[in-house]
């Protein structure tokens, strides 16, 4: 049989099959050909329908390819004189690719955009522009301040305010203390002077950070402390050191109050510290002379976690006594150096509440009233 009747009885064979779906064995070469009709093609969940239909010839499925690629957006063409098929965009398809280019390209400029606002935006959050005034300044750092009688002297009924003046050479800030409503403080000389100064050294520090990047930026700050009700009882600063109204020095004491300030800050957390109770308040005051000071300590309960009176501590002496003794040491130390620095030391703790409760401390021994 010659190739030419083979091809012929082929395609009619092949033609049967799509109708009917069969398998056939073609010449004397037995070449076997299965077609099977009745394939459905799905676009997205959507059925392709075309003239032509799909089928599965040897196991191979065969798709219309103009079926396909007019559902892709392609335009198919043949090209009968060179037997080509020719697969093109539509004009369709390709402006929608323009226009999905251009949207990209405008999605990159106003992601562009969006970056540099923010980082305007954070530049300017960052920095105080240069029409910010004194008035400013001034409410800011006085919002800052607004908790400093307890933050820093452990007080709530302290009042202090802060003002500013000066220009863009010098500024000077004036902090006033009022010590009306303390029932800790008669004055400002009863303050720690460390306490003083860390919360000054504060004051400089959050002034300079506000008046950054502002007229001010480059001003010198001086300052005062003064007590509102006393204005002879102040604290200057020079801008290096600190100088004060009732002493030359710092470090000097002229009476007793100020030691007894002084102890009593340090030991402002011994409630937690000796006790384990946050809440026990203690409050330490001073009394006597060159030859000889007397402590008094009260501890205050009302506000105590685990205790309600000083009895319940007897369970735990060794932590009185330790307690007792260590105040007896800084008292020690915060004299060493003045015209007390001699002194013996006796003492007392009490109940604040109940003063018939109390630890009696005579130079060497402990007593206790209940």
């Amino acid at each position: 049989m010659s190739k030419t009747k083979k091809i012929a009885i082929l395609i009619l064979t092949v033609m049967t099959l799509l109708v009917f779906g069969a398998t056939a064995v073609v010449g004397a070469n037995a070449l076997t050909v299965k077609a099977y009709p009745g394939v459905t093609i799905f676009y997205n969940g959507r059925q392709l329908t075309d003239d032509q239909q799909p089928l599965i010839i040897n196991d191979y499925t065969y798709v219309p390819l103009r079926m396909v690629m007019e559902n892709f957006g392609k335009d198919i063409t043949w090209d009968g004189a060179n037997r080509r098929v020719l697969i093109s965009d539509s004009l369709e398809e390709a402006q929608r690719q323009a226009d999905l280019i251009n949207l990209q390209n405008e999605n990159k400029r106003l992601q562009a955009t969006i970056e540099q606002l923010n980082a305007t935006i954070a530049d300017l959050q960052k920095r105080k522009t240069s029409t910010a005034d004194l008035d400013d300044i001034e409410d800011a750092l006085n919002d800052y301040f607004e908790d400093a009688g307890y933050d820093y002297f452990s007080d709530r009924y302290l009042g202090i305010t802060i003002t500013l003046s000066g220009d863009e050479d010098d500024i000077k800030y004036l902090v006033r203390v009022d010590c009306s409503d303390s029932s800790k403080y008669k004055n400002i000389r009863d303050l720690s002077k460390t306490k003083i100064e860390d919360f000054l050294e504060d004051l400089e520090s959050k002034l300079l950070k506000e008046i950054d990047r502002t007229d001010y930026e480059d001003a010198d700050i001086t300052g005062e402390m003064r007590d509102r009700n006393n204005s002879s009882y102040y604290v200057k600063y020079n801008g290096r050191t600190y100088s004060y109204s009732w002493s030359s020095s710092s470090y000097y004491y002229d009476d007793l109050d100020d030691i007894a300030s002084e102890v009593e800050d340090y030991f402002e957390d011994a409630g937690d510290t000796y006790f384990d109770d946050e809440g026990i308040r203690v409050y330490i005051t001073l009394s006597g002379d060159e030859d000889e000071i007397e402590y008094l300590i009260r501890l205050d309960f009302r506000y105590a976690d685990y205790y309600d009176d000083l009895t319940e501590l007897s369970m735990s002496k060794s932590r009185i006594e330790s307690f007792m003794n260590a105040v007896k040491n800084r008292i020690s130390r915060e004299i060493d150096g003045t015209d007390f620095e001699d002194a013996d030391i006796i003492g007392e703790l009490r109940d604040y509440s109940k003063s018939s409760y109390y630890v009696e401390y005579n130079g060497s021994r402990y007593y206790y009233s209940f």
